[in-house]
């Protein structure tokens, strides 16, 4: 089926009537994450990441300069500005702040507090160009001397705090007493921890040596007290040096099957509904229910083999079965035993495709050619569906009364394969893509979801963990230059960062019509 805006000139006139007013302070921006955009890691005399052995092996693609973001972000920076952004989420590289070499018993090594300057940089320069930073902690990545399996390992939670109050300490005092700044505002412990526990013991698409579902749950255990332990100690921090109160939470990315998404979520915000421990399984099952309901209210955009869906059903089955609160009772007491009630002072979502049975795909003879022997849909073949993320936005708001919601990803991506950019198999452009997913975000703030920002991933083509095949750039990076370049409209030749750019100013600008123009217009 082929992607194009699915609502009429009637009904953008509908939604963006004179009743329509974009929320003061809200934030339209870009993301993007340390090790995809900084380059320098895993060669020699570099900082070392979990990624480091994949790379060197010639199993990843290697990393490289990737977009030269750390010397080079303030090109960047000036960009997103101009685009007419508010916010900039980045992420600081625990690797780059406290490198190391390849694990040894007890090898702690120390910060690196150049790198926690030059970090402060980065984020005064945002601040500096009028955009708000949201600063994530952990994308995806540690360093190498943690161990392939840090997150299985009983020494990684207290080191991962003594990580934070470093950097958020650090950071802060330096953009106070050297830059004339304020401390960072909005923080994202974790980033998407149930895509990576997903991704790296289930499916063994990331680094790893350990596999299975109990290594699963084992780490997404970890992660939940890491976020406990990071989020009591940033506001610990802020409340020790009397800075204003920060905005601390974790991002999940949108998984249609409860265990695997909003549980999570409705277990960190337990104690804020008051729920005693005991009171947990009821809780969690009423939150369940109310989940299916609205996102069993998403359209079929794309039809699936009968298949695809039996198989979603059953693995469906499989992790409601075992994904129970026995089995993560380390998480539960990380979140009852924590000093803190609250856990998540706001909401952020990644929305891509959430529907496993549309990512469920057998290799073809062309993946057979490349080597491809996965059977996931790549980067370039999800489904977009905009209405969804509508029903999915709305499902967020299930147990978080008075909690604003923030769009922290959300993005599509092109290929580009021995130099050749490819067309998406549905005809998708990226202007397209940002008319149609603006316009539900907008429908959802607009029926009463507290949405705060929307956040596009990403500004410009990055590395795709272990990869510079996919393209999910606002602006394009030409790989057959050294060094690369920045193009001024994305790989497909859509001038994406315009598009973008002027819905932003038009949404801000509270005109219906000037808008509705926005909205609609081909390019």
């Amino acid at each position: 089926m082929r992607f194009a805006r699915h609502f009429t000139r009637a009904e953008a006139e509908k939604l963006f009537d004179k009743s329509f007013e974009l929320p003061e302070g809200f934030m339209f921006g870009v993301s993007n994450a340390a090790f995809q955009v900084e380059g320098g890691f895993n060669g020699p005399g570099e900082p070392l990441n979990n990624w480091v052995l994949l790379e060197r092996s010639g199993k990843a693609e290697r990393s490289g300069e990737a977009d030269r973001f750390w010397t080079n972000y303030a090109d960047e920076v000036e960009l997103a500005g101009r685009m007419g952004c508010r916010g900039f989420r980045m992420s600081v590289e625990w690797a780059r702040v406290q490198p190391g070499s390849f694990p040894r018993d007890d090898y702690v090594p120390p910060f690196d507090e150049e790198a926690l300057d030059s970090y402060a940089e980065i984020v005064a320069a945002i601040m500096k160009a009028g955009m708000e930073p949201m600063v994530t902690l952990h994308h995806f990545t540690h360093p190498c001397w943690l161990g392939i399996d840090a997150w299985l390992e009983p020494r990684t939670v207290s080191l991962w705090r003594d990580y934070v109050e470093k950097v958020v300490t650090h950071i802060n005092k330096a953009l106070v007493e050297k830059h004339s700044a304020r401390p960072i505002r909005y923080y994202i412990t974790i980033n998407e921890p149930n895509a990576l526990t997903l991704t790296t013991y289930m499916l063994r698409y990331m680094p790893h040596r350990k596999s299975g579902p109990g290594h699963s749950i084992n780490s997404i255990c970890s992660m939940i007290d890491g976020h406990c332990r990071a989020y009591d100690a940033i506001h610990s921090i802020y409340k020790e040096h009397g800075w204003d109160r920060p905005m601390v939470t974790y991002n999940t990315i949108n998984i249609s099957v409860y265990e695997l998404d909003k549980m999570i979520t409705d277990l960190l915000n337990a104690r804020h509904n008051g729920v005693p421990r005991s009171g947990l399984a009821s809780y969690l099952a009423d939150g369940r229910d109310a989940w299916d309901s609205e996102v069993a209210m998403s359209p079929e955009v794309e039809a699936v083999p009968a298949f695809n869906r039996r198989l979603e059903d059953i693995a469906g089955d499989m992790v409601r079965k075992y994904v129970t609160l026995d089995r993560l009772a380390p998480a539960v007491d990380a979140i009852y035993s924590s000093p803190e009630p609250e856990k998540l002072d706001y909401l952020a979502v990644d929305f891509y495709d959430p529907f496993p049975r549309n990512l469920i795909r057998w290799p073809d003879m062309r993946d057979l050619r490349e080597g491809r022997f996965n059977i996931n849909s790549e980067h370039w073949e999800w489904v977009l569906n905009p209405r969804a993320m509508y029903h999915f936005l709305k499902a967020e708001t299930i147990n978080a009364d008075g909690i604003p919601l923030c769009i922290a990803e959300n993005g599509m991506s092109h290929r580009v394969h021995d130099g050749n950019v490819e067309e998406r198999k549905d005809g998708a452009t990226r202007d397209v893509f940002l008319q149609s997913f603006i316009y539900e975000a907008m429908r959802a703030m607009k029926d009463g979801v507290p949405l705060f920002g929307y956040f596009y991933w990403s500004m410009v083509d990055n590395y795709e963990w272990g990869s510079y095949e996919p393209r999910f750039g606002l602006y394009a990076m030409d790989r057959s230059r050294k060094p690369a370049r920045r193009m001024a409209i994305d790989v497909w030749g859509t001038n994406a960062g315009s598009v973008y750019s002027s819905i932003i100013v038009a949404l801000e600008s509270n005109d219906p019509d000037r808008i509705v123009e926005a909205m609609t217009t081909d390019l």
